[in-house]
């Protein structure tokens, strides 16, 4: 008997490159700084507001080029635009490394929101949309994954180099990783969609069925329904709080009487619990609804919170950064799934895209106004009561947008 040999889907091995990238990319773009300022402080004589204003230009330059993006995206694929996020990221770091100057290091940051617009999660969301269908929430868990152990890997790498070869030379080895690990993979392995290869979404032996629960209509039409107002409402809220919280979580903890080792720690955990996060919301999928799971785990946060400010504990500490920890991936599986099941593959690039600026702009308002809050109230007691309540209203609105996408379809089968 001969024995037919079955190939793996070509997307599968699309996804486990891109998660190595992905791992990369938010490693150098995003967790290695906090690294970097440090040496660069005293070296240069540079101040931190200097430091993290040429970073935070970077992150909003990112959010004014997702949807440009999201449109390149949509017509092209992924193939060109991750490629030159990826030669955008190997130029920054190389200018990086020999900077001198505040100026050029707000231009080298200005490449670096391309770089982060063209690496990170929405061009690799496209290629989950458009390659996989039933198996799409294991796609983008993985993808997730991988970019949420970024800061346990990359920040004790990055670290090491530099207590090595300096912090320049740090630059120059995080370059190489980035182009070798990178380029490859972009520019070889994406292909824009299963049927440039004669293949299906997901490997299965004809094209999937129209999605009932989809809503109709071009991208302009579904950013005007309820349901992706109701929606990134809830991605803005949620997003905003927590990287407000998780910016003067070490202060925070600093004032209370905890060292800053123990500080450090606490909030390094975070990225570990948001794994956990995702994997549990993924796992649930059969049981639970996805958007009754989230707002579940946003109300945790909630209540992290507020455990935050009446206790001092080191129990009761830890249990709070577990739930703050567990809800803080939770914006980016939304991002790869949901919006997805909710709006078809089709125009999801687009779709994504605006969404993506929402969600960079609340990533870099968010610290700011806790920074603002904190240093007019002399405390950050209150960035955390309104982080609480951003998180009740971001678990309520995903409700409502779940009630007003229902309440659409419905209308459309009439």
């Amino acid at each position: 008997m001969t024995r037919v040999r079955v190939r793996p889907f070509y997307g599968w091995l699309m996804v486990s490159g891109l998660g190595v990238t992905e791992l990369v990319s938010w490693g150098v773009l995003i967790y290695a700084f906090s690294v970097f300022v440090v040496p660069m402080r005293d070296e240069l004589a540079w101040s931190m507001a200097e430091l993290n204003a040429a970073y935070a230009t970077g992150v909003v330059i990112s959010g004014l080029l997702a949807i440009p993006v999201g449109r390149l995206l949509q017509l092209y694929g992924a193939r060109g635009v991750m490629t030159t996020g990826t030669v955008a990221t190997v130029v920054m770091l190389l200018l990086w490394s020999t900077v001198d100057s505040v100026p050029a290091f707000f231009c080298v940051f200005a490449i670096g929101g391309l770089a982060m617009a063209t690496t990170l999660y929405e061009p690799v969301f496209a290629v989950t949309a458009a390659w996989f269908d039933r198996h799409r929430p294991r796609a983008v868990l993985l993808l997730t994954v991988c970019g949420g152990l970024a800061s346990v890997v990359f920040v004790p790498l990055t670290a090491a180099l530099v207590d090595w070869l300096g912090w320049r030379e740090a630059l120059l080895v995080l370059a190489g990783i980035a182009a070798l690990i990178g380029l490859p993979v972009h520019a070889m392995l994406i292909r824009r969609r299963p049927a440039d290869l004669g293949l299906h979404p997901d490997g299965a032996c004809q094209p999937p069925p129209m999605e009932p629960h989809h809503v109709a209509g071009s991208a302009g039409s579904v950013m005007r329904t309820s349901s992706f107002r109701w929606l990134t409402l809830c991605l803005v809220m949620s997003t905003g709080a927590k990287f407000a919280v998780s910016v003067v979580l070490v202060a925070y903890l600093t004032g209370r009487g905890y060292s800053l080792t123990r500080a450090a720690l606490a909030a390094g955990s975070v990225g570990v619990f948001q794994v956990g996060g995702r994997l549990f919301v993924t796992a649930l999928r059969g049981r639970l609804p996805q958007h009754r799971a989230t707002a579940v785990i946003f109300m945790g946060q909630a209540i992290a919170m507020v455990v935050l400010l009446a206790t001092n504990g080191i129990a009761w500490i830890a249990l709070a950064v577990a739930l703050f920890g567990f809800g803080f991936g939770l914006e980016a599986l939304l991002r790869g799934t949901l919006v997805a099941e909710y709006y078809g593959p089709t125009d999801y690039p687009r779709i994504n895209g605006v969404l993506g600026a929402f969600v960079v702009g609340a990533r870099a308002v968010g610290p700011l106004l806790a920074g603002i809050v904190g240093t007019a109230f002399g405390g950050y007691q209150l960035v955390f009561l309104a982080g609480a309540a951003l998180c009740v209203a971001s678990a309520a609105a995903l409700v409502l947008a779940h009630r007003a996408h229902c309440a659409e379809v419905s209308r459309a089968r009439r």
